[in-house]
């Protein structure tokens, strides 16, 4: 039935149980799931500078303009985890509403987005605790061991469970927004005091104006960096197995994150450029050299000091612990309903029988990252910009399969209620129609050695070869392994499905 008339949507069948233990996360849980996983401390601290420096003052408008298709986007995440609360997400409505292949490249999209966003959480611990031990200059040996100790600690918390993953998220994330609410106050103090950096511009009204951005290349690189900081809302809906009360609360989830997330952010971002400013050559400017991969460091050691400074780290340090846990929390859930449909090898689909978490699939992806991490050390000059901007690539590649499989499954049933309709078909076709051209410009873009860090593997930016070649080796990957084992791609294992293909009685039609 259409949702107008039954309060649901019409949902997907022949979906697979993971031994996954259901109601072990709480609905608040999953909302503060969804709110770590974006990370403010950590996103603002890693890309507010990147930001300013792209989109100047109009990154408040930026930043809402973009959170527009993402939001789009959380809409249809909110109908298709209504109708499919499958821990696969992305891959078991991709595969279902479209085909397998696609559903198979949204999947490996949605892995590979966690583990650069794990790479670039080392990357931000990394810096937040050579600051706090005030380390200049550290060597590569002492930058691998930090991040092995980060990322080993996280995926082992993870391994235990996810009643006790999702506890430990929900006070990491209150003292988090705790910490930024405290911060943006003091900011706010000392802009009204004057004490501010002497080339910051008073705030104003123009900064919300989208016709005073200074050319598309701004917008554009403003809107990838926007991409990277609102990713992460989707975290919970991977959970939706293990949530409590229905798939339609587990649903909303999303869209209470990415509400709760783009306030935080434009109230951030314009205490940031009202305090600091954008001069680069400015010692306390957000776009300094010096400040711009750390800024939320920097703004504290200079409107508290230095005690400030190692305060900040520690939130930073955690807001990062805290994203990385929810990432993988959720991607290895995905990595679980893949090889659950046979769409991986079976061992990923093995779960702790104690803990009923898929314990190898999470080791996996910790050592997966551990590994990057240390590879991109040696080749990448800055690896918290080069993952900001090239994680956005794989983001914006499952998000659109999520759009354009709420279109398909939803068409022909959706039209029969105006808000059906906008929420389930046309908004999330706008939020497609807006991601794929970003994509592909930002992927071309992408290739020239000068952008990001100006690192460049064989004369193409490393920035390139991170984002869209790792995209292409998941090609490779998913044709071997449809070569090996077909039975997935054949759809014998997960069949498409649509809404119009369904029995007078409700059974799913033929395909």
């Amino acid at each position: 039935m259409a949702e107008d008339e039954g309060g649901i949507d019409p949902p997907m069948h022949e979906l697979r149980s993971k031994g996954l233990k259901k109601g072990s996360i709480s609905l608040i849980g999953a909302v503060a799931i969804g709110l770590a996983a974006t990370a403010p401390a950590y996103s603002l601290t890693g890309a507010l500078g990147h930001g300013a420096d792209e989109a100047g003052y109009q990154m408040p408008i930026v930043f809402i303009l973009a959170v527009i298709p993402m939001y789009f986007i959380a809409l249809a995440y909110k109908h298709l985890t209504d109708a499919a609360p499958d821990a696969g997400t992305v891959f078991t409505w991709g595969s279902k509403a479209i085909m397998p292949h696609i559903g198979w490249i949204g999947g490996f999209a949605l892995m590979l987005s966690s583990i650069l966003a794990g790479v670039g959480a080392a990357g931000i611990t990394v810096n937040a605790a050579t600051v706090a031990f005030k380390i200049e200059d550290p060597p590569e040996w002492l930058k691998v061991a930090i991040a092995a100790v980060f990322i080993l600690i996280t995926t082992w918390l993870v391994a235990r469970g996810a009643e006790e993953s999702s506890r430990t998220t929900l006070v990491l994330t209150v003292v988090q927004y705790g910490g930024l609410g405290l911060f943006a106050a003091i900011l706010g103090i000392n802009i009204i005091r004057q004490n501010h950096n002497p080339t910051a511009e008073p705030f104003s009204w123009q900064w919300f104006n989208p016709f005073a951005i200074s050319s598309f290349s701004a917008l554009l690189g403003g809107f990838l960096v926007a991409v990277f900081i609102f990713w992460g809302f989707d975290a919970a809906l991977s959970m939706s197995e293990e949530t409590q009360g229905t798939a339609e609360e587990s649903g909303r989830s999303g869209v209470t994150a990415i509400l709760i997330t783009v306030i935080t952010y434009v109230v951030f971002s314009v205490a940031a450029l009202a305090y600091a400013g954008i001069d680069d050559d400015s010692p306390g400017s957000l776009t300094n050299r010096a400040n711009i991969d750390d800024i939320f460091s920097s703004l504290a050691r200079d409107a508290v000091g230095s005690g400030g400074a190692l305060i900040a780290a520690v939130i930073v340090g955690l807001s990062a612990f805290s994203a990385t846990l929810s990432t993988v929390m959720a991607t290895v859930r995905g990595v679980l309903s893949m090889a659950a449909y046979k769409a991986l090898p079976s061992r990923f689909a093995s779960v702790d029988e104690v803990r009923q978490t898929p314990t190898f699939a999470t080791w996996f992806i910790g050592l997966t990252t551990l590994a990057i991490y240390g590879g991109l050390v040696v080749v990448s000059d800055s690896i918290v910009e080069d993952t900001v901007y090239s994680v956005g690539i794989a983001i914006m590649t499952y998000y659109t399969v999520v759009a354009v499989s709420s279109v398909i499954y939803f068409w022909d049933t959706a039209f029969g209620n105006w808000r059906t309709a906008l929420e389930q078909v046309v908004l999330p076709a706008i939020g497609a129609l807006v991601l794929i051209p970003v994509g592909l410009i930002q992927a071309y873009e992408m290739a020239n050695p000068e952008y990001g860090s100006s690192g460049s593997l064989a004369g193409i930016g490393t920035v390139f070869v991170i984002g869209v070649f790792s995209l292409f080796v998941g090609v490779l990957l998913m044709i071997f392994w449809n070569l090996k084992a077909p039975e997935f791609f054949r759809g014998e294992t997960l069949a498409r499905e649509r809404t119009h293909r369904r029995a007078a009685d409700g059974a799913p039609g033929p395909s």
